[in-house]
């Protein structure tokens, strides 16, 4: 039998732990992207939008990504005519763009390319009308699925530019077509700086991780010295987190009050609520002049006592109204929802942090459509001034979750929220955006991403008010991914999980069974809850007495023990998101 030298040996040894260092390296790796941890460069995202209509668009991002001729320097190259359609390249002010007329149909041009399964694709483009405004949409059509997916839209102008920002993903490899649609056929349609950026998975998580560490941490330092003022070197430091600033909440029905695991299982992890119907107008005033408050009431005690935050949910309500509301004349019908803001507002008024004062009102105007164009700034006008105190937000479906929805795109949602701060006395007010977020199980993550960049634009708080995902075999995958995306970006400041547990069961989306063992989706929030957090942080103050570190936005307990003299002091600190870098902390002992 043939034996192995000594240099054999040490080959076969080498060539054997090679490969379980392979091994090692790719079940690592593949953990690390697992949780987001990525270890390689990505090309950088561009977070920037504008939502207003600009003398000039500017150029194509990322050079236009894999749009060919994104500028139209070189006339109508790669660009194709959609229909019985009119195209022509011209120059304004040093700029040139397309323009598409005598268009018979709302198609314009297109351009073809090949998109790939498992690719985050980022879309931008502007846009003008030559007359009139409308709403001009970006579609991509996929041969292989045989769909069409809307990749963004914007209300477009004549006089000025619109940036339309969006994004997509497709489940499979196919020859794809990017057409420009707009209803108004009797308008030129003009199209500039076009961009479809491509992204990989690990590309897109990384982006993600790095825009968590610049918006969500600050630098804690934490300076300490006796009471003569000389620095201590080497005093114990411990930094534990109290409250996360970013706010991360859950709904809930009555049931909680009768459930003292389930009260246990809350308040252990949420520091924000809102009720389900409990609040609403048909709960409270079923029957006109007969008002019942009582289980609000019990509800708001509740929470207080555990002092978890409540967002008021909701004032008005075009869809779900009684029906002795929806007949009213409009003079009553104003009459009495004044009455209405008046009764539930004096009632919880500085008790809460936020109304969702005229509900879904792109969706449902009633008030619109019974009172007039100003009806909903009127009425966050007079909440405004029945609680001081909190937000008043805007509350919407489908902004995030379905494109195609052309009734509440960003920038109708925009459009609205300018209508509102636009009425006097309004122009001051801070009017948060609530995105209710009930995603089906293929939600368009570039487009939800986009959507934040395009609102964030207005400077307003944006939250998650209603998160939830359709029952699907990747729930709980597809809820992870939401939620990082609303926490690594800066313009998102919260999120309400929307479950409606009961000992009865709960709608679409459980974070506990019955027994309340975690289910996967709720294996998920705990994770990101964990991960979110510095606790148990510590270490030790350097030879100029400092220690510092950077941690996640919110409030602390530091405390600082000197070893050499026992001595040891505990202090409550804010570490928030402000345009400093530093927290600087100076503790005597």
């Amino acid at each position: 039998m043939a034996t192995l030298g000594n240099n054999g040996f040490l080959l076969c040894c080498c060539l054997f732990l090679a490969g379980i260092f392979h091994i090692l390296y790719e079940v690592i790796n593949n953990n690390f992207n697992s949780l987001g941890y990525l270890v390689h460069g990505a090309t950088p995202y561009d977070y920037s939008a504008t939502i207003e209509c600009l003398n000039q668009p500017l150029g194509p991002q990322y050079g236009g990504g894999l749009i060919a001729n994104p500028s139209f320097d070189k006339g109508v190259e790669a660009w194709k005519v959609d229909g019985h359609v009119k195209i022509e390249v011209r120059e304004s002010g040093g700029n040139k763009f397309i323009v598409a007329y005598n268009r018979t149909i709302p198609f314009s041009i297109s351009q073809s390319f090949y998109l790939k399964e498992g690719v985050f694709y980022t879309f931008s483009a502007w846009v003008q009308l030559s007359e009139g405004s409308d709403i001009v949409v970006a579609m991509i059509y996929n041969s292989v699925e045989n769909i069409v997916h809307v990749v963004g839209s914007v209300i477009a102008k004549s006089g000025c530019w619109s940036m339309i920002k969006g994004g997509l993903t497709v489940d499979q490899n196919a020859p794809s077509v990017l057409h420009f649609q707009c209803n108004n056929t009797k308008s030129e349609l003009r199209v500039d700086s076009v961009s479809l950026k491509e992204f990989s998975k690990h590309e897109w998580q990384e982006n993600r991780l790095k825009n968590i560490e610049k918006v969500r941490k600050r630098t804690l330092r934490v300076n300490v010295a006796n009471k003569n003022g000389k620095k201590i070197k080497g005093a114990k430091i411990k930094i534990q987190q109290k409250k996360l600033q970013f706010v991360i909440g859950c709904a809930t029905p009555s049931s909680i009050l009768m459930s003292k695991s389930y009260q246990e299982w809350f308040v252990s992890r949420f520091t924000t609520t809102v009720f389900d119907n409990e609040m609403k107008w048909y709960y409270t005033e079923r029957l006109q002049g007969h008002e019942n408050y009582t289980t609000p009431d019990a509800m708001l005690k509740f929470f207080i006592d555990h002092g978890i935050d409540v967002r008021g949910h909701n004032i008005l309500w075009g869809a779900a109204t009684q029906r002795w509301v929806r007949d009213l004349p409009p003079r009553q019908l104003l009459s009495e929802s004044v009455r209405r803001m008046g009764s539930v507002m004096s009632r919880y008024a500085g008790k809460l942090v936020a109304w969702d004062v005229v509900n879904e009102n792109l969706h449902h105007p009633l008030y619109e459509e019974k009172l007039g164009k100003n009806a909903s700034a009127i009425f966050y006008k007079i909440a405004s001034s029945l609680d001081t105190k909190a937000t008043m937000f805007l509350n919407e479906f489908n902004t995030l979750e379905h494109p195609a929805d052309m009734v509440s795109i960003p920038s109708k949602y925009v459009e609205k929220l300018q209508e509102i701060k636009a009425f006097p006395g309004n122009e001051e007010l801070v009017i948060g955006i609530g995105l209710q977020g009930h995603f089906d199980p293929h939600p368009n993550i570039p487009y939800i991403r986009a959507v934040f960049d395009v609102l964030g634009e207005t400077k307003m708080p944006i939250w998650l008010t209603e998160l939830n995902v359709e029952p699907c075999p990747k729930q709980a995958y597809i809820l992870e991914e939401i939620m990082r995306e609303a926490f690594a970006h800066s313009g998102v400041k919260g999120m309400m999980i929307w479950i409606g547990w009961s000992p009865n069961g709960c709608h679409e989306m459980c974070l506990v069974d019955s027994k309340l063992q975690n289910s996967p989706s709720g294996d998920v929030v705990d994770k990101l809850l964990a991960e979110w957090k510095t606790t148990n942080l510590k270490g030790v103050t350097d030879n100029g007495g400092a220690f510092e570190v950077k941690v996640f936005h919110g409030d602390y307990y530091v405390t600082v023990y000197n070893p050499k003299t026992g001595a040891n002091v505990t202090r409550e600190v804010q570490v928030y998101d402000d345009k400093s870098e530093t927290v600087d902390v100076s503790i005597t002992l």
